[in-house]
């Protein structure tokens, strides 16, 4: 499966310019024989728009994930991306995975929120899951939940092979897509593929560092702070990680007699 990462900056509280940018990028990435498209968090919008994200949010079967699917179908390529999503008088840092011939087969709803900021004008989601794209177990996260170890862990036991993660990392955190991002990989045998933002948005400044990560921690692809498009092959990684392997830790964890304890009296 080959996958193409989308590092930028979205035009800030304008869906169409957006739309148009996920629509020329998806024409580039049949061109190339792409087969998945992942942009960052709440790419659709902007990410950091303040509660303009409440105006703008939009519904699961609403008029922006409508041309998303058209966009999937047409050019033949499937989609990943970022959004906020409203559902009643709730909205949702969320994210969907779109195939190729324009159904949305995943979708996620941020569990971890960050910060204040994110927990004015987010509800939380409540849960991970696993769905198939392309004949792969696949998982979504969303930025901070991936610096938790147990949201890839989870996934991970529910039989993903490879985990999105669209993000918008901001400085100071610069370690985190590189140090988090490819421990979840590595200890969990995952392919972890981390599309973040670059560049400023309304005095956010963002870190950059998206990367294609293989199960064995080694970056396959990896972006700098400006501007990118990765290109990486993981078919190798989704065929062959659970006989060749460096991440041996779920398998001795299944083994063991060690059972975490969440319980814990003073």
């Amino acid at each position: 499966m080959k996958i193409l990462c989308y590092q930028g900056t979205p035009y800030s509280g304008d869906v169409n310019i957006n739309l148009n940018t996920i629509e020329t990028t998806a024409k580039a990435a049949s061109l190339l024989n792409v087969d998945v498209l992942v942009f960052p968090e709440c790419f659709i919008t902007g990410y950091n728009i303040g509660r303009q994200v409440l105006e703008l949010a939009q519904e699961l079967s609403g008029n922006a994930i409508k041309e998303l699917q058209k966009i999937a179908m047409e050019s033949a390529v499937s989609i990943v991306t970022g959004f906020p999503e409203r559902e009643g008088e709730q909205v949702f840092n969320s994210a969907i995975a779109i195939n190729s011939k324009g159904k949305i087969v995943g979708h996620h709803r941020k569990v971890f929120l960050f910060g204040g900021e994110e927990k004015e004008v987010f509800s939380a989601g409540e849960n991970f899951n696993v769905f198939e794209l392309n004949g792969y177990q696949c998982g979504l996260s969303i930025c901070y939940d991936i610096e938790f170890p147990e949201s890839t862990r989870d996934l991970a036991t529910q039989g993903a092979q490879l985990i999105f993660n669209p993000t918008a990392n901001m400085q100071p955190y610069i370690e985190v897509p590189k140090t988090l991002a490819r421990a979840r990989a590595l200890e969990n045998n995952v392919t972890v593929v981390y599309a973040n933002l670059c560049g400023e948005e309304n005095g956010l400044h963002y870190t950059g560092q998206s990367a294609v990560i293989s199960p064995s921690g080694i970056d396959l692809a990896r972006a700098g702070d400006g501007d990118a498009l990765l290109i990486a092959d993981i078919s190798d990684c989704l065929n062959d990680n659970a006989e060749n392997t460096m991440s041996t830790q779920l398998i001795d964890l299944k083994n063991s007699k060690y059972r975490i304890n969440t319980n814990h009296s003073k």
